[in-house]
């Protein structure tokens, strides 16, 4: 299947869906007077200039992780494995959104809870059906979400403190007890079908053009995360009318 014809079906999802939401009664715009509820509120503080969160494409190779969980609920501990030489580093969170067009706003920074440097061993492998999984690495860190936070996608860059390096992932805090108009599923598993580290995706690779297993416990290729996030992801995570953000992406982009 060519790229382009690969991407019709979404496409075709995505012009439905505006055109439903086109006949939509007018509903009341975002405000920061009177927020109407938790999104909105959260979108009203202060955001964090691009300059200083976001990381080109994946990264530096010298400092890379993932999450062990694609999502947590509030309350609960997210726990992080990181490969890097690097004797001291940083992990800083924050959660994307609006903003007032910064696309995100700093969370908290955490350390690792192991010795350093944690050079993680080579991730399993599978030729027979492409599978590359990193679930054999130790863990380098965790952070127990506040019962408070705010759900949405949440931005992990990693920060070398010798060199200034940075690498980069994402994971997902819910709020099971909600009851929204409104429930948004993330596109965890597309990012995920894409994501071709090691050189292997659902669409290219090994054994036969691509692969037939991937697997969440590994590295991502940033920039295919990043382009899956932007069109279809933050035009609603933002928190404003679902119909003007479907197609302005790019508002939330640095």
């Amino acid at each position: 299947m060519t790229p382009a014809r690969r991407y019709l079906p979404a496409l075709a999802t995505l012009l439905l869906a505006f055109l439903v939401l086109s006949f939509l009664p007018p509903v009341a715009q975002a405000t920061c007077t009177a927020p109407k509820n938790p999104i909105e509120a959260e979108n009203c503080l202060p955001g964090t200039p691009a300059s200083q969160w976001y990381v080109q494409a994946a990264g530096s190779p010298n400092i890379q992780g993932f999450a062990t969980d694609a999502s947590v609920n509030l309350g609960q501990t997210i726990f992080f494995k990181i490969s890097t030489s690097a004797v001291s580093y940083r992990i800083d969170i924050y959660r994307l959104g609006f903003y007032q067009g910064n696309g995100a706003r700093f969370v908290t920074s955490i350390s690792p809870s192991v010795p350093l440097p944690q050079i993680q061993p080579s991730c399993l492998s599978d030729s027979s059906t492409g599978l590359i999984d990193c679930g054999n690495w130790g863990i380098s860190a965790s952070w127990t979400v506040p019962s408070t936070a705010t759900s949405g996608i949440y931005f992990v860059r990693l920060v070398r403190l010798d060199t200034g390096e940075v690498g980069a992932r994402m994971f997902l805090v819910r709020n099971d007890s909600s009851h929204s108009d409104i429930l948004y599923q993330a596109s965890d598993t597309t990012w995920q079908a894409y994501n071709d580290y090691g050189g292997n995706s659902l669409y290219a690779g090994n054994p036969v053009g691509r692969a037939y297993k991937v697997s969440y416990n590994r590295l991502g290729n940033h920039m295919n995360d990043f382009f899956h996030l932007r069109i279809w992801d933050v035009s609603i995570s933002g928190g404003e009318r679902v119909r003007r953000h479907l197609l302005l992406w790019r508002r939330y982009g640095p």
